[in-house]
């Protein structure tokens, strides 16, 4: 029986088969160890979406700065703020008027003291704008109010402040005993003189101080402003009194 010739593939074949497998282009790369084929273009790294861009408008950018620097103003302020109503670290001899007022407060505060503030009539009001020195005019006039009613002597402190209204009136604290705090009231309306209408009833507050340096600064916010709108000059008062207690306390402190 004559042997059935089988076709078999020479090696010159099977190089030609695996090549035909590879590709037309005759790539003779291993295709196990070919690494993925990666497009030339480069995506955009920048993602524009509606929030971003709404973010870098003109107007969201101008209301961001607006922002930090309203932040920044009240910070700055609240830092202010702070100091002025800290105890002050100078002695009494080397104090400003600013300190020895705060000085003043702390010692108030600490005695139990009162602070106030006092609506003036418009004719007081006129009087003391156009003196030459308002601050003196006012407290001889509480002065002697004060003498009138059994309380010479008793220890206060003043500043007078002009209100956005147009208005002057007085802010201060004393220090009186319990018992006196209607006679202490009745001299400083007197000394303010009468006011009229729905004002009245409003014209003095009075009360118990809880923080004498916070309240020492307060009276005081305005006073650049009130100096610009008096003939005379706007300043920090205190009664001898008053500045007897006010350096005894920064002594002991």
């Amino acid at each position: 029986m004559g042997k059935i010739a089988e076709k078999s593939d020479t090696p010159k074949d099977a190089l030609a088969h695996e090549i035909k497998g590879a590709g037309a282009s005759g790539d003779m790369r291993c295709l196990v160890n070919t690494p993925p084929h990666t497009p030339n273009h480069t995506p955009s790294t920048t993602n524009t979406t509606p929030i971003t861009t709404l973010i870098k408008s003109p107007k969201a950018q101008a209301y961001i700065k607006q922002s930090r620097a309203h932040t920044k103003r009240q910070a700055s302020r609240a830092a202010t703020i702070k100091q002025r109503t800290a105890l002050p670290t100078s002695s009494w001899k080397h104090a400003t008027q600013d300190e020895k007022f705060r000085y003043a407060g702390h010692a108030a505060d600490r005695a139990g003291g009162v602070a106030f503030s006092l609506n003036l009539s418009d004719d007081i009001q006129r009087k003391l704008q156009d003196h030459k020195n308002p601050i003196r005019a006012f407290t001889d006039r509480l002065n002697r109010e004060l003498k009138e009613h059994g309380l010479a002597g008793v220890p206060y402190a003043l500043t007078l402040e002009h209100s956005a209204k147009d208005k002057l009136h007085v802010h201060g604290f004393a220090i009186a005993p319990q018992d006196t705090l209607q006679a202490l009231g009745d001299s400083l309306r007197a000394a303010g003189g009468v006011v009229v209408g729905k004002g009245r009833g409003r014209q003095l507050k009075l009360d118990q101080i809880t923080q004498g340096t916070g309240w020492a600064h307060y009276c005081g916010k305005h006073l650049g402003t009130t100096d610009n709108k008096l003939a005379g000059n706007a300043r920090y008062f205190l009664s001898q009194s008053m500045t007897k207690t006010a350096r005894e306390f920064a002594g002991s402190n």
